[in-house]
């Protein structure tokens, strides 16, 4: 399997590296490559995650941090991508738009 992130899902790794970077640049840079380890896991064991709410859907929590990675997994094209990385604290469920 490869992995794609999507267009939104990069753009949540920017904001929450952005968020994280202003307070403590390491911890930035950790945050952010221990969630590409962790999607780039799931190519190895693409059914990590929960069934996630929309329909086709993942969700995986990312090992020691509050961020979740929601996915889908695409076996005719052998592809994981990741749609989204949202704070588990985040009320994403209710945004008319959650990126999905």
């Amino acid at each position: 399997m490869r992995l794609r992130f999507t267009a939104d899902a990069l753009a949540h790794l920017q904001s929450i590296h952005e968020f994280l970077a202003a307070r403590n640049e390491s911890a930035a840079r950790r945050i952010a490559s221990d969630i590409r380890a962790a999607a780039a896991r799931l190519c190895d064991f693409p059914e990590l995650g929960r069934k996630g709410d929309v329909a086709g859907t993942h969700e995986w929590v990312v090992r020691g941090t509050p961020y979740l990675l929601v996915y889908e997994v695409d076996e005719p094209s052998a592809e994981i991508r990741v749609l989204a990385v949202f704070h588990g604290a985040q009320d994403w469920r209710s945004s008319p738009d959650p990126g999905l």
